[in-house]
């Protein structure tokens, strides 16, 4: 299948080049997402199709023929846009604002036809602006615009939608909204490029996913393929746990921490016993404030564990569900006997993972209890709570808000 909408070796800008020699398709049928930092000229991309932004060098081409070769109209029957900002307005209706929309399919001296009100009546229901119908543009929420623009582009019965952060100014309903229409549109055979700041949204409705930076366009591929820890933390300067949304199955991005956001380092080893999610937020914060934290052992698939490869602490790995060995064992000794500190998660603990409690009651550096274990996660016949009881009676210091570990941890090393 030919494709919709096609930039070969293109090279776009203003004054300036800002994106140079991208090659990309869009195919009818398909959302192509474009993601990428701030200022890294996804924007500019999509306004290189209607001449708003300069071509200068390569080709964009719709249906086949170069863009810039369109009269006006003609370009205006075959490309819909909802840009960026909202457009302004004036005193027009909502309904006429969205009539607008089909001039580009009128003769010259011709008014709207039967025809004509049935798709602008659609497109408003499409967008739920249809109760807006009488209203005065200029007195609506940017939201509404937002939608009363995305009626008035798919008025014109396009072949090529192109959306810039289509639903920046929408509550969450109308997000979704929104964005199920566009998909339902590219399920017809709409062709839509769209830019994406919101990385899961990008993931949900996307077929495939483009990453623009440093003046360059990726080879779009699946989110799958295109999200991943590496690709976050080289682009976007954020270390992240990659997942799958559970009620879509499409990709999920949990951001853990801004890599900028980590300050130097302490010089202060912790060795942290966690499991079960209990440790996220207390290894996040530890990391931010600089010090060198190293895990006991950990179920792959974990939460903990996920977090704790976003920030490249080490771990032993364990297989899930499985005992810990002489080695796992001799890892976590081995771990806890580096540290200056050890830090210790109220967490579920049974057969699996209990060596981790045991090497902690066999090391002499000083101990910080965050939280308290529940009677219902110990499944080791009360051994769990009996070492958890003799670190207390040994001294060990508790720290009730994980929020302040970073304090916590440092007041056991004065001690």
């Amino acid at each position: 299948m030919s494709p919709a909408l096609r930039y070969d070796g293109a090279t776009v800008g203003y004054e300036r080049a800002v994106v140079r020699d991208a090659t990309l398709e869009v195919a009818p049928g398909e959302v192509v997402g474009l993601i990428g930092p701030n200022g890294a000229g996804k924007t500019t991309l999509v306004r290189a199709v209607t001449g708003e932004a300069r071509l200068l060098a390569g080709s964009v081409s719709v249906a086949g023929r170069a863009a810039d070769s369109y009269r006006r109209t003609e370009l205006a029957r075959l490309v819909g846009v909802l840009p960026q900002a909202v457009p302004a307005t004036f005193a027009f209706t909502a309904r006429q604002f969205v009539e607008m929309g089909r001039h580009a399919r009128l003769s010259r001296f011709g008014g709207l036809g039967a025809a004509d009100r049935a798709v602008v009546e659609r497109c408003m229901a499409l967008t739920d602006t249809g109760g807006l119908a009488h209203e005065p543009v200029d007195t609506l929420s940017g939201g509404d615009v937002q939608r009363l623009t995305l009626a008035q582009a798919l008025a014109q019965e396009p072949s090529v939608l192109l959306l810039d952060e289509p639903t920046s100014h929408l509550d969450l309903n109308h997000r979704l909204q929104v964005l199920d229409v566009v998909r339902e549109m590219a399920d017809e055979g709409m062709a839509v490029l769209a830019v994406f700041h919101d990385l899961d949204m990008a993931a949900r409705y996307s077929d495939r996913l483009a990453v623009v930076s440093d003046g360059a366009v990726g080879v779009a591929a699946t989110p799958e393929e295109i999200l991943t820890a590496t690709m976050l933390s080289d682009v976007f300067g954020v270390r992240a746990v990659i997942g799958a949304d559970p009620v879509t199955g499409a990709v999920q991005v949990m951001p853990v921490v801004r890599m900028r956001e980590r300050r130097a380092p302490r010089g202060i080893r912790v060795a942290l016993v966690s499991g079960s999610g209990s440790g996220a937020a207390v290894m996040r914060r530890l990391a931010i404030a600089g010090f060198e934290v190293e895990a006991g052992a950990l179920a792959r698939g974990d939460t903990d564990a996920a977090v704790a490869e976003s920030l490249d602490v080490a771990f032993v790995p364990l297989v899930p569900y499985g005992a810990m060995t002489s080695s796992d064992t001799a890892a976590v000794d081995a771990a806890v006997g580096r540290a200056d500190v050890v830090v210790v998660c109220a967490t579920p603990f049974g057969p699996a993972n209990i060596g981790n409690l045991s090497a902690v009651a066999r090391s002499s550096a000083p101990v910080v209890l965050v939280g308290e274990p529940r009677p219902e996660d110990d499944f080791t016949q009360g051994d769990a709570a009996r070492l958890w009881a003799a670190l207390k009676a040994g001294g060990a210091a508790t720290c009730t808000d994980p929020r302040g570990i970073d304090r916590c941890v440092e007041e056991a090393v004065r001690r």
